[in-house]
């Protein structure tokens, strides 16, 4: 019995030190999805303040790292990092160009639970997950941002590259 409470409190903590904002979903494979999740102990951002992984669905749902060659458009480039707040931008977003205007995701801690923002149509949206579609070579053709807007409506805005 003790050591099922001390397992159960364990979990617990580990839960509460990376939590999970978004994710990412491609065309190919859509159900190896990419996780995004942020790193939180008593309330406040640790470093790196924000990391991915892979739930790999199209197998048995275990984790992976990215690969190095999914890096330079995945791994969250953190700009700025305090202890409620930090913004990142990914590189698969940055190959979009002028078509994503603002492409800084900012994290904010509200109720010591990590929520991810972005500016879509002049407005901030609380980001819940990106679709990517991909042709055979891997390049993008289009993306779909989706989130909560601020007066709560959910928001889906289609990019084509």
């Amino acid at each position: 019995m003790k050591a099922l409470l001390i397992s159960s409190l364990f979990l617990m903590s580990a839960a509460a030190m990376a939590q999970d904002m978004f994710i990412i979903q491609k065309s190919m494979n859509p159900k190896n999805v990419l996780h995004f999740k942020a790193n939180v102990e008593a309330c406040k951002l640790q470093s790196p303040s924000v990391t991915a992984y892979w739930v790999m669905g199209e197998e048995d749902g275990h984790t992976e790292a990215l690969t190095s060659q999914e890096k330079p458009y995945f791994q969250p480039k953190i700009s700025y990092a305090k202890e409620t707040e930090s913004d990142f931008s990914l590189g698969a977003m940055e190959k979009m160009g002028s078509k994503i205007p603002d492409k800084s995701i900012r994290v904010r801690l509200e109720n010591c639970k990590p929520k991810a923002f972005i500016e879509l149509n002049g407005g901030e949206v609380q980001l819940t997950n990106i679709n990517v579609s991909v042709n055979m070579f891997m390049s993008v053709k289009s993306m779909t941002i989706s989130g909560i807007a601020q007066d709560g409506s959910k928001v889906s805005h289609k990019i084509d590259n």
